[in-house]
């Protein structure tokens, strides 16, 4: 079955192309969505041997998923931060459930979720599905899923898992380690408003 990794990127010249040669690795398609960077973004990534669709503006997290959604034609589509966060060597371990049709999306489970926004999300959306880590950007999905998503918000905290569900897929979490990397432990803020999309999404399951 045919293995793509889709990764939305924003100004990540300096990180990118390791993202990259570490994934091709495990995967035969790398595909790099630049959402709208002011940097050296998609040319770094052509270079490391990527597949580049190029956004003119900034469309956001979930409209640059969509996009590499729509280019994986089929198999498994595995979804991967451009920050260097998800280890590349766990996406054997996303696939195999897939693989051996016991389940149509795996989160990779993080050890600790750094901000209390995300850890408040993830806690929300759990009183509907069993996952305790929504915020993950490491999944593997069937492709075909993928394409189905009408995904809502401002990042896919608890969206991605309610529409998952909400379309009857099944969905295990698989642990993963992840690196760490420079990011605040504050709340983000696009949290507080994504609140609102998870609760709207709730109130539809």
């Amino acid at each position: 079955m045919k293995l793509s990794a889709i990764i939305p990127a924003y100004n990540e010249e300096n990180r990118i192309k390791s993202v990259i040669e570490e994934t091709k690795k495990h995967v035969d398609r790398v595909i790099v969505i630049d959402d709208g960077s002011s940097d050296r973004t998609a040319e770094v990534s052509r270079k490391a041997g990527a597949d580049v669709l190029v956004h003119e503006d900034n469309k956001g997290y979930l409209k640059a998923l969509k996009t590499g959604f729509n280019e994986a034609q089929e198999g498994i589509v595995i979804t991967i931060d451009a920050d260097g966060e998800n280890d590349p060597k766990f996406i054997p371990e996303l696939v195999q459930p897939i693989l051996k049709e016991k389940t149509d999306l795996v989160l990779g489970k993080r050890e600790h979720v750094p901000r209390v926004s995300e850890r408040f999300i993830s806690f929300t959306t759990s009183l509907v599905v069993d996952v305790s880590d929504t915020g993950t950007g490491f999944r593997a999905l069937k492709a075909d899923l993928a394409k189905k998503l009408d995904l809502e918000g401002l990042c896919p905290c608890g969206t991605f898992v309610l529409e998952a569900k909400k379309l009857g897929a099944r969905i295990e979490e698989v642990p993963v380690k992840a690196r760490r990397v420079d990011k605040p432990k504050k709340i983000a803020w696009k949290h507080l408003p994504q609140l609102w999309y998870v609760a709207k999404a709730l109130i539809r399951f």
